[in-house]
C-alpha cells in the first residue's frame, strides 16, 4: 500500500519497498540470541553460565536452520543493502559454526583461568551478528557497520584477562591499530561515493567504465580502491598490516584467540571476494598490489612462525601465512580460486578454532603455551594429542585431510591465471610450513622428563575437537561436497555481476 508524504505543501504517494522478512531471520534470531544471553546473565549467579550456553547454542542452531532454508536462494532485500546468495549463506554458516564450537569449549577455559565473566558469551553473539552482515551485503556502510560491531567486541574479548598486562596490552594495540585501519576503510567509501555518488562494491565497476582516464572520477576511484584494500588487509593479517596480529593472538585470553582467528578471517574474506568481483575492471591496478600482499604474507608468515617458541605466537604467524594462501585465490580471479577460497574459509575455521581448543587444555597448567610446556601431551591427555597431531597435520597440507586440498585448489588456480611464480611460493613457504607444524607434533608425542598425571577431557571440549577432526576428514575424502556448490555460487555471483544486476 502506497504511503504519504508532504513535499512543500504537496501531497505525494510513495512506495514501500517490498522487504524480504525471510532473508533477515537469521540475523534477526542471532541478535535475540545475544539480547536474551545478556539479560538472564544479569540475573545468575557469578560463574554459573552454563544457561547463557545452552540458549546461546539453541540460537545458533536456530540461525543456522534458518540460513539453511535459504541454501541456494539468491535475492536482495532492503533496497539492494542485504544479499542473500549461496556465498553468504556458505560463509554465515562457517560463522555459524565457528561459534558454537567457540561456546562448547569455553566455560571449562574461562573457569580455568577464573575469568567467570557473563558478557563473554553476549560478546561473542554480538560479534557474530557483526561477521554476518559483513558478508550478506555489498553496500559499504552496512559492511562498515558490520565490521565496527565485530571490531568493538573483539577489542573487548581481547581485554578480557583484566588483570594480566598482556592482555589489556594486546586490547589496547588491537583497538588503537584497529582504529586506525578502520578509518582508512572509510575513506575508501567516501571517496568511492565521491567518484560515484554510490557506496555499493558493484558502483566501483560502473564508475571505472563510465570515467575517462586521468579524469577525477578515475584518479578517486583509485583512490578509493587503495585505501579499502589497506584496511581490509589490516583485518585480515597480510604483511605489512599485519604488526598486531602476533601480540593480540598471545596476550588475548586463548578463548579469544581461537574465535578471531577464525570468524575474523571468514568474514574479511567474504568481503574481498565480493571487492575482486566488484573491481574485475581494476585488475590490473590492484591485481599487482594484492600478488604483492600475498607473496610477502606467505613468505614473512612462515619464516617467521618457524623460530617461534611459543604456540600461540607460531599459530599467529601461521594464520598471515594462510592469509596469503587465500590471498593467492584472489590474485587468481578465477572460479576455480574464489571457491577455493570458500573451501578453505570452512576447513581453515575448523582447523584453526580446533588447534586454539586444545592450547586451552593448557589452563591447568598456568595457560602456558610454550611448546616445551606441550612437550609430552600425549601422556596427559592422550585424546586432546592426537586431535592435536590432526589439526597440525591439515595446517601443513597433507593428504587426506581438508588442508590438503585447500592448497590445492590455490595452487592449480594460480596456475590456471598464469601466476607461475606465486603457484612456486605457495608450494615453497607450504613445505616450510610443515616443519614447524610436524615439529610440534613431535613434541607432542615425546616423553616428558618428569613424571605427569593424567588430565581431564570435558564433554563439551572433547565434542568440539570430535567435529573439528571429523569434519577435517571428511571433508579432506570427499572435498566435491563443498566445492562444487562453492564453485557453482562463484559462477552464479559473477554472472550477476557481469549482467549489472544487485
Amino acid at each position: 500500500m502506497p504511503a504519504i508524504r508532504y513535499t512543500h505543501g504537496r501531497m505525494e504517494a510513495t512506495v514501500r519497498p517490498e522487504i524480504e522478512w525471510n532473508a533477515l531471520l537469521p540475523l534477526m534470531s542471532l541478535i535475540a540470541t545475544a539480547t536474551l544471553v545478556l539479560l538472564v546473565e544479569m540475573f545468575l549467579p557469578r560463574g554459573r553460565h552454563a544457561p547463557l550456553i545452552v540458549i546461546g547454542l539453541i540460537g545458533l542452531a536456530l540461525a543456522g536452520y534458518f540460513q539453511i532454508s535459504l541454501w541456494q536462494t539468491s535475492l536482495t532485500t532492503f533496497e539492494n543493502l542485504w544479499r542473500v546468495d549461496t556465498i553468504s549463506s556458505l560463509l554465515t554458516l562457517a560463522i555459524l559454526g565457528a561459534t558454537a564450537l567457540t561456546l562448547l569449549f569455553s566455560e571449562e577455559y574461562l573457569q580455568q583461568r577464573d575469568l567467570r565473566y557473563g558478557e563473554f558469551y553476549p560478546l561473542l553473539l554480538f560479534a557474530s551478528a557483526g561477521a554476518v552482515i559483513m558478508v550478506s551485503s555489498t553496500n559499504l556502510m552496512v559492511v562498515f557497520l558490520g565490521l565496527e560491531v565485530l571490531s568493538l567486541a573483539l577489542y573487548v574479548l581481547a581485554g578480557l584477562a583484566r588483570y594480566e598486562v598482556r592482555s589489556e596490552e594486546s586490547a589496547l594495540k588491537y583497538f588503537l591499530l584497529g582504529a586506525f585501519a578502520s578509518a582508512f576503510f572509510l575513506y575508501g567509501i567516501a571517496m568511492l561515493y565521491g567518484a560515484t555518488g554510490s557506496v555499493d562494491l558493484m558502483a566501483i565497476a560502473r564508475g571505472w567504465g563510465n570515467s575517462a582516464p586521468g579524469t577525477a572520477t578515475s584518479a578517486m576511484l583509485i583512490a578509493s580502491v587503495a585505501l579499502l584494500l589497506v584496511g581490509l588487509a589490516f583485518k585480515a593479517s597480510l604483511v605489512p598490516f599485519h604488526m598486531w596480529t602476533p601480540d593480540v593472538y598471545q596476550g588475548a585470553p586463548t578463548i579469544a584467540t581461537a574465535y578471531m582467528s577464525a570468524v575474523v578471517k571468514v568474514a574479511v574474506f567474504g568481503v574481498l571476494i565480493r571487492f575482486v568481483e566488484g573491481a574485475a575492471g581494476m585488475a590490473g591496478l590492484w591485481a599487482p598490489i594484492l600478488w604483492w600482499l600475498a607473496a610477502l604474507s606467505m613468505v614473512v608468515g612462515n619464516l617467521l612462525a618457524l623460530v617461534q617458541r611459543d604456540a600461540k605466537r607460531m599459530l599467529a604467524y601461521s594464520s598471515i601465512a594462510h592469509a596469503g594462501y587465500m590471498a593467492v585465490g584472489l590474485v587468481s580471479l578465477n572460479a576455480t580460486g574464489l571457491s577455493g577460497i570458500l573451501y578453505y574459509l570452512v576447513a581453515y575455521s575448523l582447523m584453526s578454532v580446533g588447534a586454539f581448543a586444545v592450547l586451552t587444555v593448557m589452563a591447568r597448567a598456568g595457560d602456558a603455551t610454550t611448546i616445551e610446556a606441550l612437550r609430552g601431551l600425549y601422556y596427559r591427555q592422550p585424546f586432546a594429542a592426537h586431535a592435536m597431531a590432526v589439526l597440525l597435520v591439515s595446517l601443513a597440507g597433507i593428504p587426506p585431510t581438508a588442508g590438503f586440498w585447500g592448497k590445492w585448489y590455490l595452487f592449480v588456480a594460480s596456475l590456471e591465471a598464469g601466476q607461475v611464480l606465486l603457484a612456486i611460493l605457495l608450494a615453497l613457504t607450504s613445505v616450510v610450513g610443515a616443519a614447524y607444524y610436524l615439529g610440534l607434533v613431535f613434541a607432542l608425542y615425546t616423553p616428558p622428563r618428569e613424571t605427569v598425571e593424567r588430565w581431564r577431557m570435558p564433554a563439551p571440549m572433547a565434542a568440539c575437537l570430535l567435529a573439528c577432526v571429523l569434519g577435517l576428514i571428511l571433508l579432506g575424502l570427499a572435498p566435491s561436497w563443498l566445492t562444487a556448490p562453492a564453485r557453482q555460487a562463484v559462477e552464479a555471483s559473477a554472472t550477476r555481476v557481469s549482467s549489472g544486476l544487485p
